[in-house]
């Protein structure tokens, strides 16, 4: 009875080793980064979200002068469109010249249900519709996630900072 007693006291927990310190700086500045990315992500995001419901911002028509291609590499197509915008209830005198942001190979002279961008400078619009909700919901949860996983980093490698 006595060597089961002493057997069971000279088991010790042993405490996992820590790792090395370049580790854990290199696993905070990590989920650093991925936190800002994400809270980055999910805000512009919302806010884009927003803009494309058409709810908030001054909205109107945009009709396109010209569309070209700004992607040099011939790999994919960004098309960068200019053109006329003219507010909801204004005439064309009441309107102003910028620029279509996420646009597509859109012909002169079509017109687009726009909102002017919070985002940026002026003279920049975004469409509106579900389409462009949808896109700006996906590039939300994409925000999302990295922000969780910087979090989760954060936690853990703060947890071994500590002790």
């Amino acid at each position: 009875m006595s060597s089961a007693i002493s057997r069971g006291s000279s088991k010790k927990r042993q405490r996992e080793p820590k790792p090395a310190l370049g580790w854990r700086i290199t696993g905070l500045v990590l989920g650093l980064v991925l936190t800002l990315v994400g809270a980055g992500g999910v805000l512009l995001n919302a806010v884009q979200g927003v803009q494309a419901t058409g709810l908030v911002g001054t909205r109107g028509t945009f009709t396109v002068g010209y569309c070209i291609d700004t992607n040099r590499s011939g790999k994919t197509a960004d098309y960068e469109c200019g053109g006329d915008f003219t507010p909801r209830g204004g005439s064309a005198d009441d309107g102003w010249s910028g620029r279509l942001e996420d646009a597509g190979d859109y012909a002169a002279g079509e017109k687009y249900d726009v909102v002017e961008s919070w985002v940026g400078s002026d003279g920049r619009f975004r469409e509106v519709g579900i389409g462009a909700v949808l896109g700006s919901v996906l590039w939300l949860c994409f925000g999302l996630v990295f922000l969780a996983m910087g979090v989760s980093q954060l936690r853990k490698w703060g947890k071994s900072c500590k002790g």
